[in-house]
């Protein structure tokens, strides 16, 4: 573990940290459809390659694969109709969900069959760049198909400069921001995949999906699964897609104070005072808000890893005169 693996940004806060989030609550979402409902009418039936675009006046599918569209405002007959769908067959129904909110939602192949490495992808302009060097929240909602054989990880969001596309139905070659590491297997209820990114670049494009190679790609099976015609492979229910700035009160970026150091060690975080000994607060802080941790000592204290289970955290110091703050990502 060294300096070069951790991810450390530097802030001066002249406001405290701990109103981050109901500072993100009032946001604008720099999507303007969140939630697949910007389409004239709806699609009754399974959905082919240029189907879900042509229906979606924001919403594009970038590669050949064929995402998909489920509403609850059409007939119950439909193969697409949610909550309850009573189409017949032969082609086996995903599954039951509501959508997060409105009409209507997405729906992706994560995985479908071993070492095929075909993916469904969704994609969207923003309706402003992004500004660099800006905090911005990054996430959408996610539940697993009902009767789909498997759960997996992988899913992200790729912010991008432009849109990225391929003429094929397989793996997009691009790194996502925000991923889900963890194996989604929540077929009820729906789950946030979100993190807060300070952005490099004015990226003005969303792109949704599972950007890991099959092999990289880790599956759990979905103990209500059907075995139904083609309930095969990972399939997930997409809604609720947000890129919202993040507002911190007050907040200046500079260089690191010269109070202190923050150094990345193999036990830890070391946090160490550079002047005359002086008591000093330490605060780790969890990017959804709470309050992890809290210390106080002089010379140098050790935030040990395990401190917290996200990806990113807050490291917020301070003494009688100075603050510090920095947004700090565990390596891999």
């Amino acid at each position: 573990m060294s300096s070069q693996d951790l991810y450390l940004t530097s802030f001066s806060l002249l406001a405290a940290f701990f109103f981050f989030v109901a500072g993100q609550s009032q946001a604008q979402n720099l999507l303007n459809d969140a939630g697949f409902e910007s389409g004239d009418e709806s699609f009754c039936g399974i959905m082919g390659a240029n189907d879900f675009g042509n229906n979606l006046i924001d919403w594009t599918s970038p590669t050949q694969g064929t995402p998909q569209l489920f509403f609850t405002n059409v007939n119950s007959d439909c193969w697409n109709a949610q909550p309850t769908s009573t189409y017949p067959g032969p082609i086996g129904i995903k599954g039951s969900q509501m959508p997060l909110d409105g009409e209507s939602m997405a729906g992706i192949y994560a995985y479908t069959i071993p070492d095929f490495n075909q993916r469904h992808y969704i994609q969207s302009p923003l309706s402003s760049p992004l500004i660099p060097g800006q905090a911005y929240k990054i996430g959408f909602y996610a539940s697993l198909a009902d009767f789909i054989e498997f759960g997996s990880n992988g899913l992200g969001a790729c912010l991008s400069e432009g849109a990225i596309a391929a003429n094929s139905d397989g793996v997009l070659a691009a790194t996502p921001q925000v991923v889900s590491e963890e194996v989604l297997g929540d077929y009820i209820r729906w789950t946030l995949i979100s993190d807060t990114v300070i952005v490099d670049a004015a990226y003005d494009h969303i792109t949704i999906g599972n950007f890991q190679t099959d092999a990289e790609t880790v599956l759990e099976a979905n103990p209500a699964t059907t075995g139904a015609v083609s309930t095969y492979g990972a399939f997930y229910f997409i809604d609720g897609v947000f890129v919202e700035p993040v507002e911190f009160p007050n907040l200046v970026p500079q260089e690191a104070i010269e109070t202190w150091q923050v150094q990345p060690e193999a036990a830890g975080l070391f946090i160490t005072e550079n002047r005359a000994s002086e008591r000093f607060m330490v605060s780790l802080i969890g990017m959804d808000g709470r309050l992890l941790l809290k210390r106080s000592g002089t010379g140098q204290l050790v935030i040990p890893w395990s401190a917290w289970t996200e990806g990113c955290a807050v490291v917020n110091i301070q003494n009688d005169t100075d603050q510090f703050s920095a947004r700090v990502c565990q390596p891999h």
